[in-house]
């Protein structure tokens, strides 16, 4: 036999037990369906319409496989709620910052400028440069002011801390801005819980702060664990009566009169310019909270990425510049490791542990717009997502005209005409018309809201949603599977085993009867096969009695089924 004729017959003989492979799997597999289309005896119109329905299960099972894949990749993680009843004293009560719209005092500013070694720098100068340090957005285009004023400043040996200095002197401090405290009831010691800290917004008083050190500044405040309370309720929180003081006005930051307040979490940064709400003179405000707390569970953290649950749990991201993960301070140490790579400085209210130097006027155009860039695109540079493990305060504010005219017969009152010296007639009551607000800060209902993050799909889940889907639509199987990877793997190798050892077989016994073909030998009888030879018996035996016995080579059958039949 050439070459070619035995090549040829290889392919044939590969393709015949392609065929047979395929014939065999649809007539012994579990799928549903595929034992109708390759029916022996089936006529085309039936195997077409069983295509159809095979197709369709294909279809359907595709479908929702593929939605539960992509369920399965784009929200792995659920939040539900775990109690509607989570205890108070489990939540730290929220820091309250508390900032003057005024951010230099007129009295303060001009005593300062008396010293000798200020003597000669004028008011103007002084509230201009007050004015960019406490406000940054307004250094966008003026860098020519900025740096006019910082060569005036290098020719008196006046440096960027001493600035920041001078700032601290003169704003008004928290006993100037806070005429009456009152903490779960009690006047004393309700000033302790305060901190005088620098802010975006300029000097700020915080209450419930957390620790803050800054070494340069000369700033440390060494505060103890975060306040608690037990009940709900204004008279369970904090009350103060703040102070305006609207005639010593000389630097101020917006175009009203009063405060901006934010309540915000005790370890997080004040950002007092993108989230605090304002409170003006004359009124008397109530600030609600709902406590709600987040936590996740151990397989979220060990089996979902950050990327898809969308939070970052406990020790996942380290701050350089705060010891407690939370947004707000990573969006602040985010824009500070900015400011240091461009602007090569940072602003006195960022905190910094290696002593980086203070930004001098003509930088505060470079931080300026690390500022806005930071804030317009702060997602794409930052990376900061939420904390998986959080408490948000949500407020909820309202708020009413003050004094009201039974105010002036209260405690409150008299105490404060007592420390302020104000008159108890219509002089005092104006003046409180005028510059005084009062802040109410507290619970609003005596328990709050935790909720869960947990895996919304396990691996368990997802194989279990798919195997029912598959089995739904095609009647699959674990088995299914393995009946494919068998006879489209493993039996194409035993096909080839049986081909090549058949000729060996044939040289051993000379004396069997000729071989069969390659269909004869390999093919499994299939139950409709053997019953249609049954029928064909059946009809040869038919007329004969039946004390009569058919002779064994009448009947129209290959010869190893007729002894088969025959022997039974």
């Amino acid at each position: 036999m050439s070459r070619e004729n035995k090549e040829t017959e290889q392919k044939k003989s590969c393709q015949n037990n392609n065929k047979l492979i395929v014939k065999q799997f649809c007539e012994n597999t579990s799928i549903h369906g595929l034992k109708y289309i390759f029916e022996d005896g089936s006529i085309l119109i039936e195997r077409l319409i069983w295509l159809l329905v095979f197709l369709c299960g294909v279809c359907f099972s595709s479908y929702f496989c593929v939605q539960m894949w992509h369920k399965w990749e784009e929200s792995p993680v659920l939040t539900s709620v775990e109690t509607q009843l989570y205890p108070l004293n489990n939540i730290y009560f929220p820091a309250v910052t508390i900032c003057n719209v005024n951010k230099v005092s007129k009295r303060k500013l001009l005593e300062t400028l008396e010293k000798p070694e200020y003597a000669d720098i004028p008011y103007e100068k002084m509230q201009l440069t007050l004015r960019y340090m406490t406000k940054l957005d307004r250094a966008i285009n003026n860098e020519r002011e900025l740096k006019e004023l910082n060569e005036f400043y290098k020719s008196r040996n006046i440096s960027a801390l001493e600035l920041f200095k001078i700032l601290e002197m003169t704003a008004p401090s928290c006993s100037d801005i806070i005429m009456d405290c009152n903490w779960l009831g009690l006047t004393e010691p309700c000033m302790e819980y305060f901190s005088f800290l620098p802010t975006d917004d300029g000097m700020c008083c915080t209450f419930n702060s957390d620790k803050y050190f800054d070494s340069m500044l000369g700033i440390e405040y060494n505060a103890n664990e975060p306040l608690r309370v037990n009940g709900n309720g204004y008279r369970m929180g904090l009350n103060l009566v703040i102070d305006a003081n609207v005639e010593d006005y000389s630097v101020t930051t917006g175009k009203f009169d009063g405060f901006k307040v934010l309540v915000h979490g005790p370890e997080e940064f004040p950002d007092i310019s993108d989230r605090a709400f304002v409170l003006g003179p004359g009124t008397e405000t109530f600030v609600a909270i709902k406590g709600t707390t987040t936590f996740n569970t151990e397989d979220v953290a060990r089996e979902v990425t950050p990327f898809k649950r969308q939070c970052l749990v406990e020790g996942e991201k380290k701050l350089k510049y705060y010891r407690q993960y939370s947004r707000s301070a990573c969006f602040v140490d985010c824009k500070t490791r900015k400011m240091r790579e461009d602007c090569n400085c940072r602003p006195y209210f960022f905190r910094e542990i290696n002593d980086s130097r203070l930004c001098e006027m003509t930088s505060y155009t470079c931080i300026s717009d690390v500022n806005e860039k930071v804030r317009s695109h702060g997602h794409e540079i930052c990376e900061c997502l939420s904390p998986c493990a959080d408490t948000r305060y949500d407020p909820e504010i309202s708020y009413a005209s003050f004094p009201g005219r039974g105010f002036n017969l209260t405690r409150t009152f008299k105490r404060l005409v007592q420390k302020r010296n104000l008159s108890t007639g219509t002089d005092g009551t104006e003046y409180f018309k005028s510059n005084v607000a009062i802040l109410h800060v507290y619970y609003k209902e005596k328990t709050g809201m935790r909720y869960r993050t947990d895996i919304r799909f396990g691996i368990e889940d997802f194989i279990s949603a798919m195997g029912g889907l598959l089995g739904l639509g095609l009647g699959m199987s674990f088995i299914s599977v393995i009946e494919l990877f068998y006879f489209f793997c493993v039996r194409r190798f035993f096909l080839r085993h049986r081909a090549a050892a058949a000729p060996d077989q044939a040289r051993q016994s000379p004396s069997t009867p000729p071989a069969k073909t390659d269909e004869a030998k390999n093919v499994w009888p299939s139950s409709t096969t053997l019953t249609s030879s049954i029928k064909t018996v059946e009809s040869s035996l038919d007329g004969h009695s039946n004390n009569n016995l058919v002779r064994r080579g009448s009947l129209n059958l290959p010869a190893d089924l007729q002894a088969t039949l025959f022997k039974y």
